[in-house]
C-alpha cells in the first residue's frame, strides 16, 4: 500500500487484506464471497466496492503488493560488488536479512499462500524473484560463461531451492529462528555447502 495513502484508507485496506487471508485460511479462495469479506472487514460492500471490482481484484492487487515488496527486500544496493555479499560464512548480507524480515512481518500472509488453500503458482512467483536476484549475483561474481566450474543455470537453480526452501521450512515451523539467525544459515549453504556442514566439529 502506497504510503501516500490517507491512514483512513490504509486501515481499510489492510483490515480487508486481513479478512481475506483470514478466510482462505479457513476455506480457501474459491469458498470465499464479498460479503464474506465485508463481513470479517466490518465494513459495508460499498466500502469494498471503492477500492476492488471484486474479490480476484483485491487478491490480485494485495498478492502483486506483498511480491513488489518481496522483491525490494531481496533488491541488491547500487554500486554492489561481489565482496560486499559475501564478507564470511557468518555474516549474511543485509538482503537475506531484509528478506527474512519481511517475511517475518507478513508472516500469516506467507503461511496461508504457500500452504494448502494458497493461490497457485504463487511459490513460483516467489521461486522467479530469488531465481533473477540470484543469477544477477552469479554474472557479479563471474561474468564469463566460460570461467565458471558448471552451467550457470543449474548453479542458480540448487540455490534458488535452497533459498525457497528454508523460508518454507521456517513457515512451517511457525518461525522457531529469527531473520538474523536465518540469514546466516543461508549464507553458509551458500558459501559451504550442505556436505561440509554435516561434519563434525569434533
Amino acid at each position: 500500500m502506497s504510503n501516500k495513502l490517507d491512514p483512513r484508507i490504509k486501515r481499510t485496506l489492510h483490515v480487508i487484506s486481513d479478512a481475506l487471508i483470514s478466510l482462505m485460511e479457513e476455506k480457501g479462495f474459491d469458498h470465499i464471497t464479498v460479503r464474506d469479506i465485508t463481513s470479517r472487514a466490518e465494513i459495508n460492500r460499498a466500502t469494498f466496492y471503492l477500492h476492488y471490482q471484486d474479490k480476484y481484484d483485491l487478491l490480485d492487487k494485495f498478492v502483486d503488493e506483498m511480491i513488489h515488496e518481496f522483491t525490494a527486500a531481496f533488491q541488491l544496493p547500487p554500486g554492489f560488488e561481489i565482496n560486499d555479499f559475501i564478507k564470511d560464512s557468518d555474516t549474511p548480507p543485509d538482503s537475506f536479512i531484509r528478506q527474512f524480515e519481511h517475511i517475518a512481518d507478513h508472516a500469516k500472509f506467507y503461511k496461508v499462500m504457500l500452504g494448502a488453500n494458497g493461490l497457485p503458482g504463487f511459490s513460483r512467483r516467489m521461486e522467479h524473484v530469488i531465481r533473477e536476484s540470484l543469477y544477477h549475483r552469479t554474472l557479479i561474481a563471474q561474468p564469463h560463461d566460460n570461467q565458471v566450474l558448471m552451467p550457470r543455470e543449474l548453479v542458480v537453480r540448487y540455490v534458488t531451492s535452497a533459498h525457497l526452501g528454508l523460508i518454507m521450512y521456517w513457515l512451517e515451523n511457525n518461525m522457531p529462528y529469527t531473520p538474523i539467525y536465518m540469514a546466516t544459515q543461508l549464507i553458509r549453504l551458500h558459501v559451504l555447502g550442505p556436505t561440509h556442514l554435516m561434519k563434525s566439529n569434533t
